[in-house]
């Protein structure tokens, strides 16, 4: 029993992150809003996407993420619509919609998350709400907060005893093998057309970790994000990103994911990034057909858990829809022009 809570803490306090008991994912560019609450919204349509990361391939019971989020702006009080026409021509390749500034919007959005390593996992839904300012005609300030429910698990059947009948294992999984929480997130977010810059907390109300009445000595803690990126158009088919994104935990070293991608037509990209603790990270991803985009991205670690973190994969599928055609504004602005 005390070897299951002592492993209990260690995982706590590194849960499928090494450092931090957050899922991280490589592809965050294409979707800030994972980490950030007042992230969604930027651009006037809505986004939905499914992300799963696999660490650790061919060892049992490896770290593993699946992720499904959405967010779409909404109308309040207006008459103008809050979501905009999108790839009404169903292009492929399309491009990337645009980030919108200068007015104020409402932004409702959802995020699942399941997290598994060995025989723990946790399960989390949040349901968010954003509201964002213009701070100028190219500027706006965003700023959002989340609440949902978390629950943490132990899969029994994964569990490998020294002692076969163990008395004290077999009374505390009978009575508490899971722990369900109410959690909350927040986030601040500056945009423009060229870059966004925010902060966001997660695990804010800093839950303890008791099964039952049985302690583990170990808590949610919260954690901080920065997240900013740039985009530096060369020429009108090609685009330099730089990307910085910090995480900040209690009792663990701060670590940064530095790199930049390139994107080509607005359309495609490829990118290269280094994380402090130790990895190379890889991004190559593409928009397709009927507004529908796919990721994939590759971890190499090069520090000292190198030989079990290698095969680490992440692959990302994300839609963006938009309102339908408005054929009565094209004939009008048809006639204007004429």
């Amino acid at each position: 029993m005390k070897y299951l809570l002592y492993t209990l803490s260690i995982v706590l306090a590194g849960f499928n992150a090494f450092s931090q008991q957050e899922a991280h994912f490589v592809n965050l560019p294409n979707n800030p809003y994972i980490l950030n609450p007042a992230a969604g919204g930027m651009s006037d349509i809505i986004q939905i996407e499914s992300t799963s990361r696999f660490q650790w391939l061919g060892y049992n019971g490896g770290p593993r993420s699946i992720l499904l989020t959405a967010n779409s702006p909404i109308r309040m009080g207006t008459s103008v619509k809050a979501v905009d026409e999108f790839n009404v021509t169903d292009e492929k390749f399309f491009k990337t919609p645009k980030i919108t500034t200068g007015k104020t919007k409402h932004v409702v959005g959802g995020k699942f998350i399941n997290d598994a390593i060995g025989p723990f996992s946790r399960t989390s839904i949040y349901g968010t709400y954003a509201v964002h300012i213009p701070l100028s005609s190219s500027m706006n300030l965003g700023a959002g907060l989340g609440a949902g429910f978390t629950n943490f698990s132990i899969n029994e059947s994964r569990v490998v005893l020294y002692e076969e009948n163990d008395f004290t294992y077999s009374s505390f999984l009978g009575n508490s093998a899971s722990q369900g929480i109410l959690d909350a997130n927040a986030g601040l977010m500056v945009y423009s057309k060229h870059f966004y810059a925010g902060l966001s907390m997660s695990q804010a109300l800093n839950n303890n970790v008791i099964f039952d009445n049985t302690s583990t000595m170990s808590n949610y803690n919260r954690h901080l994000f920065l997240m900013a990126k740039y985009t530096a158009d060369i020429n009108d088919d090609f685009a330099i990103e730089p990307i910085v994104i910090g995480k900040f935990v209690k009792n663990s070293p701060m670590a940064f994911d530095i790199g930049a991608r390139a994107v080509i037509n607005q359309a495609s990209w490829i990118g290269l990034q280094y994380r402090t603790s130790n990895a190379i990270l890889a991004q190559v991803g593409s928009n397709l057909i009927k507004n529908l985009y796919i990721a994939y991205a590759y971890e190499h670690s090069i520090g000292k858990i190198s030989l079990a973190g290698n095969s680490t994969h992440e692959i990302q599928l994300g839609l963006y829809l938009g309102n339908n055609r408005n054929l009565k504004k094209e004939i009008k602005e048809k006639k204007v022009e004429h």
